[in-house]
């Protein structure tokens, strides 16, 4: 039985989101990966060259998940709130598993310069600058932050936070977001 003329890309990183998973980011090697998917080393390496560009890959693929929960959650042209309520939605429910992948793969990217611009590039589609000219404004961009932050804390940190305590602090974030008496002085 001879080797398969072609790498299935796709097989190599669910392999890598299994792999990180269950150790995290050291886990994620290219021998770690061809032993799992049961392909030689040099076949990982040739999909996708250096470590760098399999996390980038990795990204990648998140990143057009996501953006599909998110679209869906936004709909057609959503406004500045439409926006806010659809990242906290898709955050909250963001299955945790996959929450913590993405965690462990940013922080192992955070060094690097081009990767981490992937990110910065991510953030500025979904939010823009951050800049806030109104009072609704201001709360939006709370929101978003303290959604980020609690993303942070729970899977990069590794905080416990129950789920039930998560959507009750995605509920909150949504409840502000979504109030413009908060708005007004009492």
């Amino acid at each position: 039985m001879g080797r398969p003329r072609s790498v299935d890309r796709e097989h190599l990183l669910d392999t890598a989101e299994t792999l990180v998973s269950a150790s995290g980011a050291a886990g994620l090697s290219f021998g770690g990966i061809a032993a799992a998917a049961g392909v030689p080393k040099a076949s990982v390496q040739s999909a996708f060259g250096t470590k760098e560009a399999l996390i980038e890959a990795m990204l990648e693929r998140w990143i057009g998940r996501e953006q599909e929960r998110f679209a869906r959650a936004a709909g057609p042209d959503p406004d500045p709130r439409a926006r806010i309520q659809a990242h906290l939605r898709t955050l909250c429910e963001e299955p945790a598993d996959e929450s913590s992948r993405v965690a462990t793969l940013l922080a192992a990217m955070a060094g690097s310069g081009e990767q981490i611009a992937s990110a910065a590039r991510w953030y500025a589609a979904r939010v823009g600058d951050l800049s806030a000219r109104t009072p609704e404004a201001r709360r939006l961009r709370i929101a978003f932050l303290a959604a980020e932050g609690a993303y942070y804390i729970r899977h990069l940190v590794g905080f416990d936070l129950s789920d039930a305590v998560w959507r009750e602090i995605f509920a909150d974030l949504e409840r502000m977001a979504d109030d413009p008496g908060i708005d007004r002085p009492a």
